[in-house]
């Protein structure tokens, strides 16, 4: 499936996002394939956001102008939404609810596109690269009256599997279209699409996230 996430089961040179606590937004969502990992092969999928906040603008220049925009951070989850797994507990705490049986059947990640949150990021160490690293350690909802920030990106979902962004995997960075290309399955079988989440202009923020 590549885009159902069910209860069984960047190589850039810039600063990492502060630790902290900060605003942000799901940009992102790309079905990364079958992937490997310690505890042998695993359906994985990406998880990117824009971060909000005067300490979480970056500086890049494309084309011979320069630009400016909110950092991105993301992270890589295991597809399940298992109780014990990482993406489950943290859409949990971003819905503020828990799941459903029936949602555990079966829930379109890419419902979470455009959806506001907290994040809670940590550094970590590499001392053999001699760099640091931001992660996700948590994604909480947003406190009643949060103002949230419009966004300044562009919203991409990938999944050859899925009727509906099949088509953008152009738009994805080289690093992470190369990742959803290795890890692809073999099989394109298309499936009747999930109900997508309702339309509307994703800078309107309310207490009802749409997932």
């Amino acid at each position: 499936m590549g885009y159902l996430a069910s209860d069984k089961g960047g190589s850039m040179d810039w600063e990492p996002v502060p630790v902290g606590t900060h605003i942000a937004r799901a940009v992102t969502v790309v079905d990364l394939g079958l992937q490997p990992t310690g505890y042998g092969t695993k359906e994985k999928i990406y998880v990117g956001f824009e971060v909000y906040g005067d300490e979480c603008r970056v500086k890049w220049e494309k084309d011979g102008k320069e630009h400016n925009g909110p950092a991105l951070i993301g992270s890589r989850y295991t597809l399940s939404i298992h109780p014990k797994s990482i993406l489950g507990q943290h859409l949990v705490s971003w819905r503020g609810k828990e799941f459903t049986d029936e949602e555990r059947q079966g829930f379109d990640v890419f419902t979470i596109l455009g959806a506001p949150c907290m994040i809670s990021v940590v550094h970590n160490a590499n001392k053999e690269k001699n760099k640091t690293y931001a992660n996700i350690a948590a994604i909480m909802k947003c406190p009643k009256g949060t103002e949230i920030p419009k966004l300044e990106g562009e919203l991409v979902g990938y999944s050859a599997c899925h009727p509906d962004y099949s088509g953008t995997i152009d738009k994805l960075p080289e690093w992470l279209r190369n990742l959803a290309l290795e890890g692809q399955r073999q099989s394109t079988v298309v499936e009747p699409s999930p109900p997508m989440p309702p339309t509307g202009p994703v800078d309107d923020f309310d207490d009802d996230i749409p997932f």
